[in-house]
């Protein structure tokens, strides 16, 4: 699964030169058009899925719906961020593999993905998985405010559109810092320091979500 036609094409030919074994069910810019389109008799064993999708579609909830359909789902990304990586692995993703890593990988993951088993493609891959920033547990308020943040509002703007008070901010921020402080043993000074944290680590995205509209 993955929104780039260049890209698919690619897979699709190198499978049919190196690995004609296996076979290329279906293509799909996003999880929504490969579940609406079904593939008729043929059913995906393994599904590759890129973390970034240009629908700005939740990282855990495409594993889940692909998850649901009996696949295996394996991650096939450019993505390093830890977070995103580690939110597909808790879900039931098979492994990782990076798109810049030898196109032999790809086939040795799938057929190892394939068979029920963990594959992680390069040593870059598994110090990504291994990243204990990965494993950094966030809730969703404290996300959103980080969010929001990252986009450059002030704190009273914060309160009013989460209908909070200011002090309950801080309060978020707070605990975001002690999440850090506890599951990656990283201190973490200033908001600054806390929202760049957060946006590299891949908690949250400073590029704006294409499924919310503008403010009024």
């Amino acid at each position: 699964m993955d929104d780039h036609p260049i890209l698919l094409d690619g897979i699709a030919a190198h499978f049919a030169r190196h690995a004609p074994d296996i076979r290329l069910v279906a293509t799909a810019e996003d999880v929504g058009s490969l579940l609406e389109a079904g593939t008729g008799d043929d059913v995906a064993s393994v599904v590759l899925l890129d973390l970034r999708l240009r629908d700005g579609s939740d990282v855990a909830s495409n594993v889940r719906r692909l998850r649901a359909t009996g696949a295996r789902v394996l991650v096939f990304t450019g993505e390093q961020r830890p977070a995103l990586v580690r939110r597909a692995l808790d879900e039931g993703a098979s492994g990782l593999v990076l798109k810049q890593d030898p196109q032999g990988r790809l086939v040795e993951a799938i057929r190892t993905a394939d068979t029920g088993e963990v594959y992680v493609s390069s040593r870059l891959a598994h110090s990504i998985v291994a990243d204990r920033r990965g494993r950094v547990r966030l809730s969703p308020q404290q996300l959103k405010v980080l969010e929001l943040i990252a986009r450059g509002l002030p704190y009273a703007d914060i309160a009013r559109r989460m209908n909070v008070t200011e002090d309950t901010l801080h309060t978020h921020r707070k605990r975001a810092v002690e999440a850090y402080a506890k599951v990656a043993d990283e201190r973490v000074e200033g908001t600054g320091q806390l929202v760049y944290r957060a946006v590299t680590d891949g908690h949250i995205d400073s590029r704006p979500d294409p499924r919310e509209g503008t403010d009024p």
